[in-house]
């Protein structure tokens, strides 16, 4: 069994974040929080998962912009989606996606004074 691979612990926490993956950018919300990325959770039409998964699939670490504010500041980070989920929703062809960020020396704990 392989040890624990994370460089540093999680805070779960919900912050409303925008991230550009290609040329499209969309809202979701942070799930957790580390020093150096985090899980964002974010709902799709179908028609956006496409969109999203086409840029996904082309390289096993697909390139983010990540926005979100933490005490009165706007902030923007690049980072890379290191490891996603998709699950479907049901008949309403909604589609939910998780995915975690790497961004080097994201350190938003400091940030947002958590």
């Amino acid at each position: 069994m392989m040890g624990e691979m994370r460089h540093s612990s999680r805070l779960g926490t919900e912050i409303p974040v925008t991230f550009q993956v290609g040329k499209n950018t969309f809202s979701g919300t942070s799930a957790n929080l580390s020093d150096d990325g985090m899980l964002i959770e974010s709902s799709f039409a179908r028609e956006n998962v496409r969109k999203v998964m086409r840029n996904l699939l082309k390289t096993r670490e697909c390139p983010v912009r990540v926005s979100y504010a933490a005490e009165g500041k706007l902030f923007t980070r690049n980072g890379i989606i290191k490891h996603y989920h998709l699950d479907f929703l049901g008949s309403q062809s909604v589609y939910r996606l998780s995915f975690g960020v790497w961004i080097p020396k994201l350190r938003m704990r400091q940030q947002k004074g958590l």
